[in-house]
């Protein structure tokens, strides 16, 4: 049997309320910072004309944030063996309450959602119901006594106080004080997770082969070979592939909302709250900070390029996103500036005909994504796609759009080949490039007929890293590369 089933209140007296907090206990993080971040990402304009009242002190920063844009109840990371002794406590004919410092408003919506309590009290904007200020309310409202379930170091006085004491998290750390001067305690220890792996997929590691487009321009531009040119463009590589990962994670905390309520997002480490939502943002801002400073130090043209990459892509996260078709103009955008940035960095010459073809390759590659979404809701019989601009009826504008951005990119490959110069100047044996555009037109077809039948459940380029078939056809691709010089 697991802990949360073994954990039950039967040693103490039935006429005694159970008591729980919210922030840390009820739920795994803290509705303060989640309030923050929501208020800042979706109204940022009336938080900045909050800021006069948050001088008055934490309750009335806590008032202030919940009226400029409350956190919905439904989305927070409840935890479950809470949960469970709760509905244990009502079962049994104990009353339950939330008393929180959080704010009264919240602490409300919270009660009204669950319907597992009798009664809610929280912070009111003039006094914060933490520490000393909530026993002296428990002792005022519960003189018989109390049963209190709390996470810090904060809640001590009131276990101290209290009949009975459920120590949740790092609140265990004070089992054994509290047992020592006869509180009778049970315990819901820390979740079991792996903080590495759970910041290695919060970073987005294996998104790191996106940025590997920096490199491209060194194999084209015929500079692989220099160690100077691979050693600076590594560095590079590592400078945004750190900023690439503070975006993912600021990405996460604007859309921590519609993540929980996503099948498979919630799982991630923020939505499940195994990192706080603070954590990540410093987190992220350290990260930004490191990749900026390195790409200033090794080129101003490509600290330049990473400074509008980085603009643009939070005004994806944050807006651009919700607007059809501006999205995937945005992601094609996104990816050619990473090889702008290799060209840059290097002091090459742009080609206009690399460039014009990664606009059209990676267009087509986010609208594959964006159909597959659209066929996934069109067949569950749904209205809208929660969070995008399309409809799932958009699937066939999608498709021909995305059809048709494939076919450019292929033609613009053999109006290269044939046209440019440059081709058969640096080449020996041009005739074999021409495997490129066959194997690049074959893998976007794939991916289309995977997208259309609803099998492609990653990014495009995810997909074609887990793909033998992707990968065979890269590396007839390679080959051909290698035959041609």
């Amino acid at each position: 049997m697991n802990e949360m089933k073994m954990l039950d209140l039967d040693c103490f007296d039935r006429r005694l309320p159970l008591v729980c907090d919210l922030d840390g206990t009820l739920i795994k993080s803290d509705s303060l910072h989640e309030n923050f971040f929501e208020a800042l990402f979706h109204s940022p304009q009336q938080l900045l004309r909050a800021i006069p009242s948050w001088l008055k002190g934490r309750a009335a920063l806590k008032e202030t944030l919940a009226s400029v844009r409350s956190i919905e109840p439904r989305a927070l990371p409840y935890r479950e063996e809470i949960l469970e002794l709760i509905r244990g406590a009502k079962v049994d004919g104990r009353e339950t309450y939330l008393v929180t410092a959080a704010d009264q408003s919240i602490a409300d919506n919270v009660v009204s959602y669950l319907g597992s309590f009798d009664g809610a009290k929280g912070s009111d904007g003039s006094s914060n119901l933490k520490g000393r200020r909530k026993l002296t309310w428990l002792q005022e409202n519960f003189p018989q006594g109390f049963i209190y379930a709390g996470d810090s170091a904060a809640d001590l006085p009131i276990w101290e106080a209290a009949s009975g004491a459920v120590l949740v998290d790092n609140g265990v750390r004070y089992a054994r004080q509290l047992r020592e001067i006869g509180i009778e305690v049970r315990t819901i220890g820390p979740e079991k997770s792996n903080p590495v792996k759970d910041w290695l997929s919060e970073l987005r590691i294996h998104q790191w082969s996106k940025n590997g487009l920096i490199f491209v321009p060194l194999l084209l531009g015929h500079i692989a070979g220099g160690f100077y040119a691979v050693l600076k463009t590594s560095v590079g590589f590592l400078a945004f592939s750190l900023i690439a990962s503070a975006t993912y994670i600021i990405n996460d905390l604007a859309d921590l909302e519609a993540d929980r309520a996503h099948a498979t997002k919630r799982f991630r480490a923020i939505a499940a709250g195994r990192i706080s939502v603070l954590t990540g943002f410093l987190a992220s801002i350290l990260m930004l900070a490191a990749g900026i400073g390195v790409a200033l130090l090794l080129h101003l043209q490509f600290a330049l390029s990473v400074a509008v990459y980085l603009v643009l892509t939070l005004a994806y996260s944050l807006r651009l996103k919700r607007y059809a078709l501006l999205d995937v103009a945005v992601i094609g955008a996104l990816f050619t500036l990473r090889i702008v940035m290799g060209q840059v960095l290097n002091d090459l010459a742009f080609s206009p005909w690399l460039l014009s073809f990664s606009v059209m390759f990676f267009f087509s590659l986010a609208l594959a994504k964006r159909h597959v979404e659209a066929m996934r809701a069109c067949s569950k019989g749904k209205d809208a796609i929660k969070g995008r601009g399309y409809l799932p009826d958009d699937w066939p504008l999608i498709l021909g759009y995305g059809l048709s951005s494939a076919s450019a990119s292929i033609v613009i490959m053999l109006l290269f080949l044939a046209l440019d110069a440059r081709v058969t100047q640096v080449y020996h044996n041009p005739a074999w490039l021409y495997v490129a555009p066959a194997g690049v037109f074959i893998w976007l077809q794939r991916i289309w007929l995977a997208s259309h039948r609803m099998d492609l459940h990653d990014d495009p380029i995810v997909f074609a890293l887990k793909d033998k078939t992707s990968l065979f056809i890269g590396a007839i691709v390679a080959l051909a590369f290698a035959l041609a010089l």
